[in-house]
């Protein structure tokens, strides 16, 4: 009977044959395989693994057909880097296909180097490097219960291509049927993973019916030459075709990256006003791209942190920003997820004094990857709270921006005088930020362009009228009342009662018609 694993123990299986290829390229890169290689491609043996690993795995998805939640997080997290820029959430799209695909197209360095070690040394590792490999994309292929669908067919068209580029290497593999794969998931060397003496590893390999050194002879041909032994391709041809393959995924990735930072860009140029908030986040990001620019020659450059403060009064847009933010650094590489955490005292603040920093821990924990947004975060270091729970909350605060520096960005945000307040609460705070970005008060005519935007969302249209009733209204406001309007804000709660007083009317009328029911009023005002 065919042994089930569960989706966990599928991951925790492939995780272990990954750590078992580490294991293996780390022994090829001690003994000065990987020397020349490295020079050419600019690249470590661990990045190469990686990329061949999400590629191979990748385009196993796409020959089944499957690339679910499951079989994306699988491609993503059983790797430790994710080269190819696999989205958690995001549909496969034809490009990252491509790219895939040209991965496995080049010649199979790291296969290459393995057969040459082999047979320098008259050693096995080529073939516990391709059955590890294999026991990944195995595992992948039962995730769900699948029980390894269109995995034989797979294995078989992949073998025959790198045989290609090999001797005799993969000889044990010239027949890839159902009960291979049924041998395999059934077996030792595919539930742990680990590294065995590698004459042991390939008898394990070969039929058990056979004797041991009859299989292993079949298997692995260490004194006998092949009888019409390929030609073995040059390392700097090898590095040199996989170099260019590499240069053009990062091209396609890169250009992918730049549209989309192009695409939240033109979200933020779109927003009514905030002009001086535009140009900080265009010069801010145009410093983020000649920083990569620079790190790509290896080129000195000052250190930089991404924290930011933004001020100004309430309905301004902060918000709306600080998911940009997330948005556009994720795409700069900045970070990792691009995740957008929203938060206030009362998220960060617990009730008993030693309890809130952990809350603090938690947030941070749910933010790492992307944004954390504090809204009012001056309210942690109020007089007027009449607690030490907002300071350590601050305290707290600092200590997970710095342990988490490289993957996490802390925006605070709040009224302007407050928050020179509270960045002056704790020393380590003001040198946490130096990127000031201030939020001006909208006009009255931005108020009103941005009511119109919401109108014709809505499918509604405002007559002249009742614009010029509302014009009204916003100029006869003071400073303080236009301040607890709150702009933007205040526009949307106003816009709502609108559409509550168009309603009242409207039922009043017996039928109303569609050009009636789209229409607003001096009355609705």
């Amino acid at each position: 009977m065919e042994k089930a694993y569960s989706n966990r123990e599928l991951y925790d299986i492939a995780k272990e044959n990954y750590q078992t290829l580490v294991f293996h390229c780390v022994k090829l890169h001690s003994e000065g395989y990987w020397t020349k290689p490295e020079k050419l491609l600019k690249q470590t043996i661990r990045e190469q693994l990686d990329l061949y690993l999400q590629a191979f795995l990748l385009m196993f998805a796409v020959h089944c057909g499957r690339f679910g939640q499951e079989q994306r997080h699988f491609v993503r997290a059983i790797p430790d880097s994710n080269l190819l820029g696999v989205s958690e959430e995001e549909p496969l799209d034809k490009e990252l296909v491509r790219q895939a695909k040209k991965v496995l197209s080049a010649p199979p360095i790291l296969l290459q180097l393995f057969a040459l070690r082999d047979r320098e040394k008259k050693t096995h590792l080529c073939v516990m490097f391709v059955d590890t490999l294999l026991n990944i994309v195995i595992a992948m292929s039962y995730l769900d219960q699948q029980k390894g669908a269109g995995v034989v067919e797979f294995l078989q068209n992949y073998v025959q291509q790198i045989q290609v580029f090999l001797n005799e290497e993969l000889q044990f593999l010239t027949e890839i049927d159902d009960r291979y794969v049924f041998r395999k998931i059934s077996s030792s060397t595919f539930r742990t993973g680990y590294v065995r003496d590698e004459m042991e590893y390939v008898r394990a390999l070969t039929n058990p019916a056979k004797s041991p050194e009859n299989s292993l002879e079949e298997a692995v041909s260490c004194e006998k030459p092949a009888e019409t032994p390929k030609e073995v391709p040059d390392e700097e041809e090898i590095a040199r075709q996989t170099a260019q393959a590499r240069l053009e995924l990062e091209q396609a990735r890169d250009a992918k990256r730049a549209a989309a930072v192009q695409k939240w860009m033109d979200e933020l140029n779109q927003l009514v006003g905030l002009s001086s908030v535009k140009e900080e986040m265009q010069s801010l990001v145009n410093l983020i791209k000649v920083r990569k620019m620079r790190a790509n020659y290896h080129m000195p450059q000052m250190e930089m942190t991404y924290h930011m403060v933004f001020t100004g009064n309430a309905g301004t847009g902060k918000t709306t920003v600080a998911r940009l933010v997330a948005e556009i650094y994720k795409e700069l590489g900045v970070l990792s997820k691009g995740t957008f955490v929203e938060t206030d005292r009362a998220g960060l603040v617990a009730g008993y004094l030693g309890q809130t920093a952990m809350k603090v821990k938690e947030v941070v924990a749910q933010a790492k990857g992307g944004v954390l947004f504090i809204d009012e975060a001056y309210s942690l270091s109020s007089r007027d709270a009449g607690d030490d729970y907002g300071i350590e909350a601050i305290d707290t605060l600092v200590k997970e921006m710095e342990d988490n520096r490289n993957d996490l960005v802390v925006i605070v945000a709040g009224y302007r005088e407050e928050m020179e307040r509270f960045l002056k609460s704790n020393t380590g705070l003001i040198s946490r930020f130096n990127k000031f970005i201030d939020f001006p008060d909208y006009t009255e005519e931005q108020l009103v362009e941005i009511l119109n935007m919401m109108a014709q969302k809505a499918g509604m249209t405002i007559e002249e009228e009742a614009l010029l009733r509302i014009r009204q209204v916003l100029n006869s406001m003071d400073g303080a009342a236009r301040k607890d309007f709150g702009n933007a804000r205040g526009i949307r709660n106003l816009f709502e009662k609108i559409v509550t007083n168009q309603a009242n009317r409207l039922v009043q009328m017996e039928n109303p018609t569609v050009e009636e029911l789209s229409r607003i009023l001096v009355e609705d005002i």
